[in-house]
């Protein structure tokens, strides 16, 4: 009889055996509990919970939305959105404003009739919607109801030199300092505040705010080498915005950061300098004037300014100095060009705390009254925008007026009258603006 051995099962056949042993078994395990859990479970007292609210709500109180500038600012929230065109846009930061807020002393319902009190329902009954007091009896699309500044370039009021789009004095003699600005009109003669916002083309979340948020008599500038900068004009415009175009500016730190290729220098001749400046000029159509971007030491050099001034001059461009520079010698250069000009009293947001914002406002308020004109300015951070909000919806209520920068472009200087009122309005007398 032949020999026989028994051989033993291979270890990997053994592992597979064993392995699928135990998967059935424990999926036995797991079907039969969740047959239980199906049948007799509570799905509500399943896992961790969390109930959100649009609301801070307190008991037996109307509910209250939640303010934008949160002191609290330990929760970034990102937001994602698609513009108009279908570009997505990102932003982060505190809490999105909703953009309404209710009026001091307003029910949250928004309803009911007059008060009793005048003053209370001219001065703060109502609902608030970006900046917009709407009383009872309103629309916001009434209260908001705004006109179109018109498509641009208007006809005749450009030429093409050099391969580049550039702004001239039509035929007729309209500049387009005149043409592209906001309609203005102060038939009582109010004393006059104007405001421009800057820095705007470079976010598109922070364009769309100042764009959409801000008064149309608020003056938006854009930096240059913003992406689709013709577009975020056209709908600045289309908003009722007049628009500046900034020029960056030698500034004494120039060299040690990285600035624009076409910054206009101290120390250059006309060529260098008007070249450049025509590039800038060249990026897009419906501007009426520029404003400085920095500009400490170019500023001061009336050598290097006097050329690109006398080339504002002749195409009818206005200039807006932001009120950020020391010695500069735009003012007296600007008498001998004869370009049109106005300068900012000051920033408004050196210091981005709402009150050193707020208190800057007020001394623009101050300006004004004693003066009968003042001009701040300001870029376009989100604390920026929302004080200038709440501050222009706050003008009417003490006697002053809300204008647009070019109304006080040829005026004199606040600082030189004497005694009586500055009479601001454009060099040619515009029509009254029906919103305003």
């Amino acid at each position: 009889m032949p020999y026989r051995r028994d051989v033993e099962p291979s270890p990997l056949r053994t592992g597979i055996v064993h392995a699928g042993l135990s998967l059935l078994v424990f999926g036995g395990v797991a079907g039969a509990l969740g047959l239980g859990i199906q049948f007799s479970g509570d799905p509500s007292a399943a896992g961790p919970r969390q109930q959100l609210a649009l609301f801070e709500t307190v008991d037996d109180a109307k509910p209250a939305l939640k303010s934008r500038l949160k002191t609290d600012t330990s929760d970034t929230v990102m937001v994602a959105a698609l513009d108009d065109d279908g570009y997505a846009e990102v932003d982060s930061g505190d809490e999105p404003s909703l953009g309404v807020d209710y009026a001091d002393g307003a029910e949250a319902t928004g309803t009911g009739g007059p008060s009793d009190d005048p003053v209370a329902d001219t001065a703060g009954s109502g609902v608030r919607i970006n900046g917009k007091l709407v009383k009872p009896g309103e629309s916001y699309g009434e209260v908001t109801a705004i006109v179109s500044l018109g498509s641009v370039p208007i006809s005749g009021m450009s030429e093409t030199i050099n391969g580049v789009r550039l702004p001239r004095i039509a035929a007729d003699g309209r500049a387009p300092a005149d043409a592209y600005a906001r309609p203005f009109a102060n038939p009582g003669q109010k004393p006059v505040v104007a405001l421009v916002v800057g820095g705007l083309g470079i976010n598109a979340t922070h364009t769309k705010s100042a764009i959409e948020e801000l008064p149309p008599e608020v003056t938006l500038s854009f930096a240059p080498d913003a992406q689709r900068l013709q577009y975020w004009i056209d709908r600045a415009r289309a908003s009722g915005h007049e628009v500046l175009i900034e020029l960056p500016m030698e500034n004494f730190d120039y060299g040690r950061m990285k600035m624009h290729p076409q910054t206009l220098l101290a120390g250059r001749g006309a060529d260098v300098n008007v070249s450049r400046l025509n590039t800038l000029l060249g990026r897009a159509s419906g501007y009426f004037g520029v404003i400085n971007y920095q500009g400490a030491k170019f500023s001061g050099d009336a050598a290097a300014v006097r050329p690109v001034l006398e080339a504002l001059s002749q195409r009818g461009v206005a200039l807006v100095e932001d009120g950020s520079l020391e010695d500069a010698s735009f003012d007296a250069v600007a008498d001998e060009t004869r370009v049109r000009y106005v300068k900012a009293s000051s920033p408004i947001d050196t210091k981005l705390t709402a009150d050193d914002i707020n208190l800057e406002l007020l001394e623009l308020e101050t300006l004004a009254k004693e003066k009968g004109a003042a001009m701040g300015a300001g870029y376009a951070f989100p604390i920026t925008i929302e004080m200038a909000k709440i501050w222009t919806s706050e003008l009417g209520q003490k006697g002053i007026l809300l204008a647009p920068v070019s109304a006080l472009v040829g005026t004199t200087p606040a600082e030189l009258v004497e005694g009586g009122r500055v009479h601001t309005g454009s060099i040619a007398p515009a029509p009254v603006n029906p919103a305003g």
